[in-house]
């Protein structure tokens, strides 16, 4: 049963093919609390619904709006005599029509989806330019790497030569040493940006997990 400790109270009347849609929009709605679903009809596919639901049926309206005290009364009769025994019972603005609660879940529904429609374009703009700006991270990382590896290289050389030219080679040899450093340096730097686009990369597969939600 659908139930909120602070939420509005409304009985539904008629347990037709509208008063079934009513039920299911707000059954699940934690905002709001069906107290009971009244149809004479006992055959209206609203009252066997509303007892899987665990909400009240009543066979008479009449005694239903008597023993009922709701915020809303939710019209789903069909029925001109119906409505006005409801507005004497409970005021006019005690009562809403069915169809104005379709109309209005409507409109929300198709802004709703609109709005979805937006967050999916942002989000998936943001997504592309991640991946792009990924890419170009990647290529970066990669060319850090290769003069990484070069100044390796390099240093590793400059290192022989200086040993073979002895007390001559001594100033070439902290060369060699500041190079190799550099090379150090830059291997590390390329591992703190692999692991960012690691990040990065972990961060737009959300996205897209995001984006197939809203669809």
């Amino acid at each position: 049963m659908a139930t909120s400790e602070h939420g509005k109270k409304i009985g539904i009347i008629g347990a037709g093919k509208e008063g079934c849609e009513v039920l299911e929009l707000f059954s699940h709605n934690k905002s709001v609390e069906i107290l009971f679903v009244a149809d004479p009809d006992s055959a209206a596919p609203g009252l066997a619904m509303a007892k899987k639901l665990g909400i009240k049926t009543v066979s008479k309206p009449e005694v239903a709006l008597k023993n009922f005290k709701t915020d809303l009364i939710v019209d789903c009769s069909g029925s001109p005599d119906v409505y006005r025994m409801v507005v004497e019972a409970v005021g006019k603005d005690g009562v809403i029509d069915v169809s104005l609660i379709l109309m209005l879940y409507k409109i929300f529904s198709e802004q709703r989806g609109q709005a979805n429609h937006q967050v999916f374009t942002d989000l998936a703009s943001v997504r592309q330019e991640i991946d792009r700006n990924t890419r170009d991270v990647s290529k970066t990382l990669h060319g850090i790497e290769k003069i990484s590896n070069e100044l390796e290289v390099l240093a590793i050389n400059a290192g022989i030569q200086a040993s073979r030219a002895g007390e001559f080679g001594k100033g070439f040899a902290v060369v060699a040493g500041e190079v190799k450093s550099t090379a150090r340096v830059a291997r590390d730097l390329a591992g703190d940006i692999d692991r960012v686009i690691s990040e990065i990369s972990s961060m737009s597969k959300r996205i897209d997990q995001s984006l197939k939600k809203v669809l």
